[in-house]
């Protein structure tokens, strides 16, 4: 019977997957590449500011066109219109596909938008509400409405703006050259919502619902709970909806006493996020998100066994820094081709940045929440708390200005040809097989030298391994760090 119902699940998620692949791929014939439109929507975001007006996500309920009909767009108006998650519009404008790259590695503004399933622009000319829906979602909205108020009046500028980002999953105030400088010193992993976050958050939640509930069970559901809420509250971004699932399940299991197969949860979450939305496989922070992952599971145990065993460190703050080192290290190794391919970038100095903030970021996403919270009941109370976090807040920048200077802290490097990408998991993997397999013993070799113990054939096809990585990253060509190349864009293909 539970072969049967796992069939059965297999079959409905596949189906599922397929009609919904099939439907989001048809996107270039199915609408239209400019109209003029006549719509009823329901606004589904919160206003973002822009410099001469306002812009919303709006779901269409009705159109003239058919084919826009129950699709997600970005409606423009002007900075006069202010609209609420809920509310209820008519619009009268003009829709257009985003632009797409017009030149090797460009930006694409239709592929970013599919990633969030929307379907292309509307500039309303005319807009005007017809009333206003307030379901349990509108409601989550209006309390975030709230939380943005209150960053707003408790913070300056530049850590209002950081804050929204870290704690809210909106970063698009932050300044560019903030954004650069965390990019150049491999600190962007701090400013999106990812499994670091999503860790503080269970941990801090698990410490408050220790000291009020002693059923294991009601707790787990209740994060459950708070999970949901989060990933609402801060927007559903890829890396937080891989986190707070692979998270879920987790607390799942325990309540049905199962042991939770981490690679399974990994494959249910990465097939659960095509579910939602199959653009989301052209979204990097994903493919960074469950790489990196995927790098600490396989790599992260192995390097510290084998560090523990070869240096007998002694000291705990030496261990809990070696223990920072080789997580940064270990999720590396899988991110490290993708950085390149998409950014012509790498970065050397990744371990110092993540040693300096590792003691930073959990009081810091602490702080920020608590300031948050008490500062909606006690605005005084969360404006001297917003002093402490402040001074937090300076020091990472500091940081990341820093480490951004760094020698190596930016290394630019050609694109590689994708079969290199493809041979390099391929001999990664070989790897991964060839220390896990029981007979030859690797991890045994390595720390007790007992040479006899594993057979020649073995032992060259590691080194093999070894060397094709060493040789594939010989042959990346490197790009002058000095190098500029200006061009003018005039819209022509």
């Amino acid at each position: 019977m539970n072969q049967l119902i796992k069939i059965g699940i297999i079959i409905i998620i596949g189906w599922g997957l397929f009609f919904n692949m099939a439907f989001i791929f048809s996107f270039d014939k199915k609408y239209p590449e400019k109209c003029d439109l006549t719509a009823i929507a329901k606004v589904v975001s919160m206003k973002k500011e822009k410099q001469n007006s306002n812009c919303y996500t709006v779901k269409i309920t009705k159109a003239d066109r058919k084919s826009l009909k129950n699709t997600k767009i970005i409606l423009y108006t002007t900075k006069e219109k202010n609209f609420k998650y809920g509310d209820i519009v008519q619009i009268l404008g003009s829709f257009s596909k985003g632009d797409v790259a017009r030149n090797y590695k460009g930006f694409s503004y239709r592929n970013y938008l599919k990633q969030s399933k929307i379907y292309g622009s509307l500039y309303g000319k005319e807009v005007k509400v017809l009333g206003h829906e307030n379901g349990l979602v509108e409601k989550i909205y209006c309390l975030k409405d709230k939380l943005y108020q209150t960053l707003d009046q408790i913070y300056e500028e530049n850590t209002n703006a950081f804050l929204k980002g870290i704690l809210l999953g909106d970063s698009s105030m932050l300044d560019d050259e903030i954004k650069e400088s965390f990019k150049q010193s491999s600190m962007s992993h701090v400013l999106a919502i990812s499994g670091m976050h999503v860790s503080y958050v269970i941990f801090g939640v698990q410490v408050i619902l220790d000291k009020f509930i002693n059923s294991r069970k009601l707790k787990n559901y209740l994060i459950l709970v708070i999970l949901a809420f989060f990933v609402i509250i801060t927007g559903g971004a890829p890396s937080c909806l891989r986190a707070c699932i692979m998270s879920g399940m987790l607390f799942i299991s325990q309540n049905f006493y199962r042991k939770n197969n981490v690679y399974a949860s990994i494959v249910f979450t990465f097939i659960m996020l095509l579910f939602m939305n199959p653009y989301h496989i052209f979204a990097v922070g994903m493919w960074l998100s469950f790489g990196g992952t995927l790098g600490i599971i396989l790599f992260h145990q192995f390097l510290k066994r084998f560090i523990e065993c070869k240096f007998k460190l002694k000291s705990k703050f030496i261990k809990a820094f070696m223990e920072v080192f080789l997580v940064s290290f270990a999720a590396q190794i899988l991110i490290v081709p993708i950085m390149i391919y998409c950014f012509n970038t790498i970065s050397l100095t990744f371990f110092v940045s993540n040693l300096l903030i590792y003691f930073l970021v959990g009081p810091m996403l602490g702080l920020g929440y608590i300031s948050l919270i008490v500062g909606m009941f006690f605005l005084p109370i969360g404006k001297v708390i917003a002093i402490l976090e402040d001074f937090f807040v300076m020091i990472l920048f500091k940081i990341a200005e820093f480490c951004s200077r760094l020698p190596f802290s930016k290394i630019y490097l050609a694109t590689p040809d994708f079969w290199m990408i493809i041979l390099y998991y391929v001999v990664v993997t070989s790897l991964v097989w060839l220390f896990s397999k029981k007979k030859i013993r690797f991890l045994r070799f390595i720390l007790s030298n007992e040479i006899a113990e594993i057979s020649q054939k073995y032992w060259r096809k590691i080194l093999a391994c070894i060397t094709l990585i060493l040789i594939l990253f010989g042959t990346l060509k490197s790009i002058p760090q000095d190098l500029k190349i200006y061009f003018v864009d005039v819209g022509q293909r």
